[in-house]
C-alpha cells in the first residue's frame, strides 16, 4: 500500500475506509494557485474567518504527491487528509491551499473524482513579475545557482530532461518559471472538469489594494458569511524584482507572453 509523508516527513494516517454510496467528501473547496500570488495571504485571511477550517500547515500537497493513487477512494483521501483538519472540527466548510495543483493537469480529473461539488478558487497576477518572484524564491532557497536569464533561457531543456516531475524538489516543481504564467492552458484544464460557476478566479494585485472587496467575492463564492470584519494581513508585493531591478529581462519575458494574452481573451484578466 501507497504510503504518504506530510510536509514535515511524518507519515500521515493510513485509510482504512472503503467507498459507501452517497459520501461526502469533508473538502469543500481548494485554492489550487498560482504559485507566487498571494496564496499563502488568502489562507491567512480565511483560516481567520470563524466559519471557515484551512489545513495546517497551509500545503497538503496530497494529489500531487509521488504516491497518490488513483485508486484511492473519496474515503480513503479523507482519511490522508484528516490529520491536516483536527484542529477544526466545528466549522461549515473546509478547504486547503496548493498552488501546483493547477499546474499539473492531472491533478483537475482527480479533484472532480474526488468531489464533484469541490469549488475552486485561483489566484493570478502578471506572468513576468510572478516568473521572477518565483526565481527568486528558489534561489533563496538554495535550489536555483543559475543567474535569471540563463535560468529562463535553459527552462524547456530542464522541463524536457525531467523524468519524474512529482518527485520532491524535481526540475518540473522548481524550475517552471516562465511556464507557470501560461494560465490559459491550465485553466482551461480545470474548466473542461469544472463547471464555470465552481472556479472563481481573482487578482492578486485586488487583494493587495482593495482586500474587503475580494474577500466578500471569496466568502460568498464559498456560501459563508461576507459581512465580517477580517484582521490586516500583509500581502507582500515583489515588484522590486520585476521591472524595476530586470528592466530587460521583464520586457522580455512580457514580450514572450504575447501569444498567451491571445490565447487569454475572454478566459482571464490580469
Amino acid at each position: 500500500m501507497n504510503v504518504l509523508l506530510d510536509t514535515h516527513g511524518n507519515r500521515a494516517a493510513t485509510p482504512t475506509a472503503k467507498a459507501t454510496t452517497g459520501y461526502r467528501p469533508k473538502l469543500d473547496f481548494v485554492v489550487v494557485g498560482a504559485q507566487k500570488c498571494g496564496t499563502t495571504a488568502l489562507w491567512e485571511y480565511l483560516g481567520a474567518h470563524p466559519e471557515v477550517g484551512m489545513s495546517l500547515p497551509k500545503e497538503v500537497h496530497l494529489f500531487d504527491s509521488p504516491d497518490y493513487s488513483a485508486e484511492w477512494s473519496p474515503e480513503e483521501i479523507d482519511e490522508r487528509y484528516a490529520p491536516w483538519f483536527s484542529h477544526c472540527s466545528e466549522v461549515k466548510v473546509r478547504g486547503e491551499v496548493t498552488p501546483v495543483y493547477m499546474y499539473f493537469p492531472e491533478v483537475a480529473s482527480e479533484l472532480k473524482r474526488y468531489n464533484p461539488e469541490l469549488k475552486l478558487i485561483v489566484l493570478l497576477r502578471d506572468s513576468a513579475e510572478r516568473a521572477i518572484s518565483n526565481y527568486y524564491m528558489e534561489k533563496a532557497r538554495g535550489r536555483e545557482k543559475a543567474p535569471l536569464w540563463l535560468a529562463l533561457l535553459i527552462e524547456p531543456w530542464r522541463m524536457r530532461r525531467c523524468a519524474s516531475p512529482r518527485e520532491r524538489h524535481s526540475l518540473t516543481r522548481v524550475c517552471s518559471y516562465r511556464s507557470r504564467g501560461l494560465y490559459s492552458r491550465q485553466l482551461r484544464n480545470l474548466l473542461r472538469h469544472f463547471p464555470r460557476r465552481q472556479v472563481l478566479i481573482l487578482r492578486s494585485k485586488d487583494l493587495l489594494l482593495d482586500q474587503p472587496a475580494v474577500l466578500r467575492r471569496v466568502f460568498d463564492f464559498l456560501g459563508v458569511a461576507d459581512d465580517l470584519v477580517m484582521p490586516g494581513v500583509i500581502v507582500r508585493s515583489s515588484e522590486q524584482h520585476g521591472k524595476r531591478r530586470h528592466p530587460v529581462i521583464s520586457w522580455l519575458l512580457r514580450l514572450s507572453y504575447l501569444a498567451e494574452r491571445r490565447r487569454a481573451r475572454g478566459l482571464y484578466e490580469i
